[in-house]
């Protein structure tokens, strides 16, 4: 019950943390029957939760080890459909101890439950698919071998693009590609289990990269983005933006040098009354934002968690911060009409300040 009404606040909150949130091709995750969901990763702990509220899957989520620390960390990702997974680093003894997770995983597969994995095995905010590890055919291949291959397991392909991973009121798309029907690895993988692993990858490779803009490491990677980003002819809609990108990487890639090629610089023009309007509207959200930024400068090592930490700082600590607010300017001025217009332009005053930030 927890994650489900989860669900619904984490994706009533993208509403205010994204300038645009969209969702391209839901009716391609099967309705029923177990599934794992394979998923570029470019954004911490922010792509899990992008991928679990955009399907009316409620999927399960692998996360590293070191998170399950307590018996009070375990307790809550429990609930919220938390697998611990040990990786090299955590020692080899630890290891041993994926055998227990990959039979959890197994029974919820039986179950027709649904998966969610990053087969990259970690995360970087490059527009670019990293060799995908081979641990999801594995567990793939694990439950069809044990069952006849009629479990009627399906890989659906996940794209993630953001256009800026580090700041609120950018865009996200999430686009769901053609799933995969492991049955249809069944005769090769009976003759050659190895080769089975290898091609399964093989075809989910690309079908993850046809999803997100991928540039190749054999081009100038900063240079690159900045010609994508500043091309006059994007189109405004995700998916024909998604589309125009990656054409343009592959012309960019035909070329012989691109090293000389400017981008465009965008100009701003102040406006003083857009400024005073900036000031006023961003007023009432300076302690949320405040107590975000200082969480973010102490806990943050890794600027890939910038994101996943802001959001979840705004997630459950907003609502307290705003209802504070509320009650102290209703009592402050004796009049309670002034702090239900208060409440009804946080809104407003939020969607506005950022997107004048963002420029």
């Amino acid at each position: 019950m927890l994650y489900r009404w989860l669900k619904i606040y984490v994706r009533l909150a993208f509403a205010a943390y994204y300038r645009r949130y969209r969702i391209h091709n839901p009716q391609n995750v099967p309705v029923t029957g177990p599934v794992i969901f394979a998923i570029n990763h470019q954004n911490a702990f922010m792509d899990a939760l992008v991928v679990a509220v955009s399907s009316g899957r409620n999927p399960w989520f692998i996360t590293r080890a070191s998170v399950f620390s307590n018996a009070t960390a375990r307790y809550w990702l429990g609930l919220l459909q938390m697998l611990p997974i040990y990786r090299f680093r955590d020692g080899h003894a630890n290891m041993k101890k994926n055998d227990e997770a990959m039979e959890s995983v197994r029974r919820l597969l039986q179950q027709d439950e649904t998966i969610l994995i990053f087969p990259e095995g970690n995360h970087d905010r490059h527009w670019a698919l990293r060799p995908l590890q081979k641990g999801i055919a594995r567990m793939a291949f694990d439950l069809e071998a044990g069952e006849g291959f009629q479990s009627g397991l399906h890989i659906v392909p996940v794209g993630l693009q953001y256009e800026n991973h580090l700041r609120s009121y950018s865009d996200v798309l999430i686009s769901f590609g053609a799933p995969i029907a492991v049955s249809n690895y069944r005769d090769l993988y009976e003759t050659n289990p190895a080769q089975a692993i290898n091609r399964l990858i093989a075809d989910l490779a690309p079908a993850i990269r046809s999803l997100m803009v991928h540039i190749p490491e054999n081009m100038p990677y900063d240079k690159v983005a900045e010609l994508i980003q500043s091309d006059a002819a994007r189109p405004a809609a995700l998916v024909d933006r998604l589309q125009h990108d990656q054409q343009l990487v592959e012309r960019l890639q035909a070329m012989e040098s691109i090293a000389d090629m400017a981008a465009p610089k965008r100009k701003r023009r102040f406006c003083l009354l857009a400024w005073l309007l900036f000031v006023l509207s961003v007023i009432p959200h300076l302690p949320l934002l405040g107590l975000a930024r200082m969480i973010v400068r102490k806990a943050v090592r890794d600027d890939h968690w910038t994101s996943s930490i802001t959001f979840a700082t705004l997630l459950l600590a907003g609502p307290l911060i705003y209802l504070a607010e509320i009650l102290a300017l209703g009592f402050a001025t004796g009049h309670w009409s002034v702090a239900i217009l208060f409440a009804l332009l946080l809104w407003p005053t939020a969607r506005y300040s950022l997107w004048y930030r963002a420029g």
